[in-house]
């Protein structure tokens, strides 16, 4: 963080005390004029001395913080001037088992990447701290010796650039507007950061249920060696049957192996998205792997709240509203510069030349035609003269740039299409936003229907499948092969319900990304646009 400037009282008044002094040492007699440039100068060092400009990002911080935690429902988000704490709170988070919405919090704290997005919003402040600075004055000292002998000349200026009188408060909303689209740009990342987290827990939750299956497959495998052995024993069944179903556990094996890898892969990216994956692996997914949610709004509703939600659209009304004011600044810069200053000179002098006496008082009295002194002027005389030396000069003067070849033609209309062209992506980009709504829900109904066909029909029928398999091969009335068909069967449908699972939750996650982090129903409507106002109210 920026510090602010600070200066003591007493440095201050020592280094004014210098600069007033030792500027001018060599000069005998200051002019009227000479001791306003003095204090004019003066002026400028305290200015300078006091006038160091402050960034404080603290309020943007938390506006941000608080943003997201209202947008996302978690309870804390990373903040830049307590970095200390952050583990601290991960910890926390981690006992007795991490919820998804836990795990939404970690990664808002946690992931290095979401952390220095923060660091943006502190440099955006700072862009509209120096917009709001006035240019900086020129100071002009310059002098010139003269040739055989006498008093220098000395220049001063002073200059200062006019016009930012009208270009500041242009420069000022165009800042504003930018740091308005890098906090929306960090909130919309923290909506992604959420989804995509939400879909790594799921991708764990259901890599977890398939480890099960796989484990359960193999039992299963297992329970039908069993019995095909006790039939081999028995003289019941050939060697080729119990051959068969060896060979259906050596396969069941090899699928849970490959579940356990799968599981490990999901938790290392798991872990490296919620920024703890050099931490120690004994972490527990505390949710279980179930559909809590069901009924999916209408494309209207969904649409109509994700118009006020989504950041993006307020981004991409942001960068219009930077480019309309980019318009009205590239208009003022026709005239780009007018600058107004204070000038003051010290008129150079010569020196008189050495008086030869000898010869003024041969020359006064020949003149006089008897030994005389030569002429002494009085003290008036030499005041008389001394007065009608121009000592010094004093004055204004103004610069200004005539836009003759160059009246910002080529600038200004490069802003007006600017302009077009972001008011037709922001147009693009309402159009993607409906489609990707559409999808979303669409993909969310039908992954629910999917899921409950398998949960009330799929699954039970497999289920009788096997134990009338099972039974029948019991008595001998099947063979081996049905047997092993009804457990893959079994198997298969199992995994494809996990995945319909999956691919509901995901989905579901993803509708709520699509409608800016919040579903209808859960107070989505209630963070309006007015929130961005806030931040713009930082003065700094």
């Amino acid at each position: 963080m920026l510090r602010s400037c600070s200066v003591h009282d007493a440095s201050i008044r020592s280094a004014i005390r210098s600069f007033k002094s030792g500027i001018f040492q060599n000069v005998t007699i200051l002019t009227r004029q000479q001791h306003c440039a003095t204090l004019a100068l003066c002026i400028i060092v305290s200015c300078c001395v006091f006038g160091c400009a402050q960034v404080n990002p603290k309020p943007d911080f938390q506006d941000a913080a608080s943003r997201i935690k209202d947008r996302l429902g978690v309870d804390d988000v990373f903040d830049p001037l307590a970095e200390l704490e952050t583990d601290e709170k991960v910890l926390a988070l981690f006992d007795d088992g991490l919820t998804a919405n836990e795990a939404v919090s970690v990664a808002l704290l946690n992931n290095r990447y979401f952390q220095s997005l923060f660091q943006t919003i502190g440099a955006s402040r700072a862009d509209v701290v120096q917009s709001g600075l006035w240019t900086n004055p020129s100071l002009v000292i310059g002098t010139r010796l003269i040739e055989g002998g006498g008093r220098s000349e000395l220049r001063l200026g002073l200059a200062q650039q006019l016009v930012d009188l009208w270009q500041i408060p242009v420069k000022k909303r165009i800042a504003e507007a930018q740091l308005r689209q890098t906090v929306l740009a960090v909130l919309n990342e923290a909506v992604r950061i959420a989804t995509t987290t939400q879909s790594l827990y799921y991708d764990c939750l259901w890599r977890e249920r398939l480890n099960v299956i796989a484990n359960d497959n193999l039992e299963l495998a297992q329970q039908s060696l069993r019995l095909a052995q006790v039939r081999l024993d028995a003289g019941e069944t050939s060697p080729l049957d119990a051959g068969l179903v060896r060979s259906q556990v050596l396969q069941a094996e090899n699928d849970a192996l490959l579940a356990a890898r799968n599981l490990e892969n999901a938790r290392i990216a798991l872990a490296q998205n919620l920024g703890v994956v050099r931490w120690d692996d004994s972490w527990q997914l505390a949710d279980s792997f179930a559909d809590e949610q069901h009924a999916v709004a209408s494309d209207d509703e969904l649409i109509a709240v994700a118009t006020v939600n989504r950041f993006d659209i307020q981004i991409a009304d942001a960068q219009v509203e930077a480019a309309s004011q980019d318009i009205d600044l590239q208009l003022m810069k026709v005239f780009p510069s007018l600058i107004i200053g204070l000038e003051g000179e010290r008129t150079e002098q010569r020196t008189l030349p050495d008086r030869k006496l000898l010869a003024d008082t041969a020359r006064a009295s020949i003149a006089a035609g008897r030994l005389t002194a030569p002429t002494i002027q009085s003290k008036g005389q030499r005041n008389v003269m001394r007065n009608q030396i121009i000592d010094a000069l004093f004055g204004t003067s103004i610069q200004l740039t005539l836009p003759i070849w160059d009246q910002n033609q080529a600038q200004i209309a490069k802003a007006k299409f600017v302009y077009e062209r972001l008011n037709k992506e922001r147009e693009f980009l309402l159009d993607t936003m409906t489609a990707d709504i559409r999808q979303a829900s669409n993909n969310a109904r039908a992954t629910h229907k999917q899921h409950a066909l398998f949960e009330n029909e799929v699954l039970p029928q497999a289920q009788e499948n096997i134990r009338t398999a099972q039974r029948r091969y019991e008595n001998g009335e099947e063979s081996v092969l049905i047997l092993i068909e009804a457990q893959n069967a079994m198997f298969g449908q199992k995994q494809q319900s996990a995945d319909a699972l999956r691919n509901l939750l995901v989905t579901q996650a993803e509708l709520a990304r699509a409608c800016g982090g919040k579903l209808p129903g859960t107070n989505a409507l209630d963070l309006t646009d007015s929130s961005t106002e806030s931040m713009t109210a930082n003065p700094n």
